[in-house]
């Protein structure tokens, strides 16, 4: 018991500045927006475009249906049980593998490293939302079961498809699982033959396809399959993949932060592989498992690769295999009976090197969401100069832009809340000279005719003609520039945008 609260102390008191923290952070931005317009009977992808998976905005929705818009206390405290829900998960894990004391360590290193980088990684973000069910997929996976048909594994492949409907990368798990249940390894270890193993693959299969079958018809039903399909799936690209620079500076730069941030974790983790290519090492009757989780690693490699900006927040998905193989050598260390040669220091500088650890992290997440916890200047101007039916529209790419709709507390005059389909913008590119006019959506300018011709904006927010140089100015785009030019004028300037103001009796010409 005094484990399970220390456990909870310390996550209440890490996401501390989460919980007091004024506003969304980062990605929650642009999720809240969308989610804010199902609360109006809008529909993701059609009436709030974003390119995330249904089930994030859904999740979104229900919690600010029943908590209210613009919670943030509330959607962080879903952050907070969403968290200890999977340390749970992997305490179970760990702890049917080895012992409790494995257990307690795998759920304090997911809970620890969870906060790497910076307070953007106290966001409800879709990599943190994934883990949570591709780690119950990893415990029914790896459960010992009396059946040898193993129905559960139906469960499991559901819930792997229920998490690239949180976060698409995470997708690729199913691939390391259903490797897991072919090892000759899994066999022996459960007296099964090859016919048992391709059940199991197949009933896992039958998981996952089933969910997004079902996932379809919903989506069919709603009129939205088009949609979500498009801006969920087809509208992702690699521009800048393995072959270019950019890619590699990224993984460079990015990936040596996070093994330095988290090297006690990575030393654990190399400890533990050690262990595991030795006959009578560490993993000895669990070799199946440990493959397993190796496998889970490696293609979590690839789903942090993806898109090939190598965000911080991405490297979150390789938590659970990390702390998995690493918990069992924290565990032998803390009990002194380290194996040999011993990475990880003895217990009294282990034990300092994560509460350093810790205090660094709870520091940085301190400032980062004290800096970021002041909503914008141009957004608080609209929302003390509009009524709560107003309409705005925000020219901009980023979370804190859009987040301005969610700061003025308005809701968009189109369905277009950043502007990187009107603009082509790639993702993690700021370029002036890169000219992206080849990668606008097509059809997105009429999209967005229609909208204001629907329902003008009261205010337009102009982000980007703040900047200099400008990325995306306004001036490039004809029709946005004589809308602006012929029904509004400038009414205020701030660090964060110039506002524009519809002229009185312009109408409704779109």
């Amino acid at each position: 018991m005094a484990t399970l609260v220390g456990l909870l102390l310390f996550v209440a008191l890490t996401r501390l500045p989460a919980l007091l923290a004024p506003k969304a952070i980062d990605d929650e931005q642009v999720y809240s927006v969308v989610a804010t317009e199902m609360l109006h009977g809008g529909r993701p992808y059609v009436n709030a475009i974003e390119r995330k998976p249904p089930l994030l905005f859904e999740l979104y929705e229900q919690t600010f249906r029943v908590a209210g818009a613009y919670n943030w206390h509330a959607l962080h405290t879903v952050m907070v049980l969403w968290t200890l829900a999977t340390m749970a998960l992997l305490y179970l894990i760990a702890r049917r593998l080895f012992n409790r004391g494995t257990g307690v360590w795998a759920a304090l290193l997911y809970g620890l490293f969870l906060l790497w980088a910076d307070y953007r990684n106290l966001a409800l973000n879709g990599e943190l939302l994934m883990n949570l069910p591709v780690t119950a997929a990893l415990a029914l996976t790896f459960r010992r079961s009396r059946s040898r048909v193993r129905p559960e594994l139906i469960l499991a492949g559901g819930l792997v498809a229920g998490a690239f409907l949180l976060k698409q990368p995470s997708g690729i798990s199913a691939l390391a699982l259903g490797l897991y249940l072919l090892l000759p390894s899994y066999r022996v270890s459960r007296g099964l033959h090859w016919g048992h193993s391709l059940l199991h693959g197949a009933l896992l299969t039958l998981g996952f396809t089933a969910t997004l079958g079902g996932t379809a018809l919903w989506l069919w039903q709603d009129g939205i399959l088009r949609e979500a399909f498009y801006w969920s799936v087809l509208n992702h690209d690699v521009p800048f993949g393995p072959g270019s620079w950019r890619f590699w500076h990224g993984a460079l730069e990015r990936g040596g932060f996070f093994l330095l941030s988290t090297f006690p974790l990575v030393l654990g983790t190399a400890q533990s592989a050690i262990e595991g290519s030795r006959d009578r090492g560490l993993w000895r009757g669990r070799r199946a498992e440990f493959t397993g989780l190796l496998l889970l690693l490696g293609v979590s490699l690839f789903g942090v690769a993806a898109s090939g900006q190598f965000l911080y927040h991405y490297f979150l998905q390789l938590l659970p295999p990390l702390v998995l193989l690493a918990a069992p050598v924290f565990d032998l260390t803390w009990r002194g009976v380290a194996p040999s040669p011993a990475l990880l220091p003895r217990r009294r500088l282990l034990a300092g090197w994560l509460i350093l650890s810790a205090a660094i992290y709870l520091v940085v997440d301190t400032v980062g969401i004290v800096r970021h916890g002041t909503p914008g200047a141009s957004a608080v101007y609209v929302r003390e100069h509009s009524n709560a039916s107003d309409r705005i529209f925000v020219w901009g790419q980023g979370d804190r832009f859009t987040g301005l709709y969610l700061d003025a507390e308005r809701r968009p005059a189109a369905r277009y809340i950043a502007s990187y389909p009107l603009t082509g913008h790639i993702f993690g590119v700021w370029d002036p000279k890169l000219d992206t006019s080849n990668r606008i959506v097509p059809g997105a300018w009429d999209s967005l005719r229609s909208d204001f011709t629907a329902h003008p904006p009261r205010y337009i927010i102009d982000t980007d003609g703040i900047v200099q140089p400008t990325t995306y100015p306004i001036a490039r785009y004809p029709y946005l520039r004589d809308y602006l030019g012929r029904y509004y004028h400038a009414v205020f300037r701030a660090s964060d945008g110039v506002v524009f103001e519809r002229v009185s009796g312009a109408g409704k010409a779109g």
